[in-house]
């Protein structure tokens, strides 16, 4: 059952069958992106995955969906604080369909079912300074950049750091004695910047229950 359609994609649950489609998906030819590639995994550790990605109070997953029902991208929310209404925002596209539009209307259809239908009131994300594809797509849908830290790279054991032709990338990262460091600006939409917005968004959504 849908929780939420736009303009080109649907939303649903993640489901373990799922996990076995996204292993078709393409892959980045960006060294700064690989660690964002679907993982070659066995069964079991598929089902470890999606054990981890479905099996916690404060976490949920969802998949995105295009029109002809194929898996094009896995989003999920985690640290939900039921008290605060606020949770943070993560998702991954199948490279072979980004830059498709796909993105900012799964978000805008997924933010009208997390706004109205769970009732939250804050949602945070993170995305690295580089990535700045990301960065227009999260303030197209109403998202402002409110800091900026330095945190971990998510792939300590990159190709990008021992292989010398990415060596124009060292400028990126940061040495320190807890890893390699990147810098990442914190976003946020407060559910009522969401109401005030929400008639100016290019793409329309609605929300079904399940």
């Amino acid at each position: 059952m849908w929780i939420a359609i736009g303009e080109k994609t649907k939303i649903r649950k993640l489901e373990r069958e799922d996990v076995d489609r996204m292993r078709n998906w393409g892959k980045h030819t960006n060294p700064l992106f690989f660690h964002y590639n679907f993982p070659h995994l066995s069964k079991q550790e598929r089902d470890e995955w999606y054990r981890l990605k479905t099996g916690k109070f404060r976490k949920k997953s969802f998949v995105i969906e295009n029109l002809e029902n194929k898996i094009i991208g896995f989003l999920s929310i985690r640290d939900m604080n039921w008290f605060t209404g606020e949770a943070e925002l993560g998702i991954v596209l199948d490279p072979d369909h980004m830059n498709q539009g796909y993105g900012t209307d799964g978000i805008q259809a997924f933010l009208e079912y997390y706004f109205r239908r769970m009732r939250m009131r804050t949602i945070t994300l993170r995305a690295a300074v580089y990535n700045k594809r990301a960065i227009r797509c999260y303030k197209k849908c109403g998202f402002e950049v409110i800091g900026e830290e330095i945190m971990e790279f998510e792939d300590q054991t990159a190709e990008i750091f021992y292989n010398s032709k990415y060596q124009d990338f060292e400028e990126i990262f940061i040495p320190s004695n807890r890893g390699i460091m990147t810098k990442y600006m914190k976003m946020e939409l407060k559910k009522r910047n969401y109401e005030h917005s929400i008639n100016s968004m290019s793409t329309k959504t609605v929300w079904k229950c399940e």
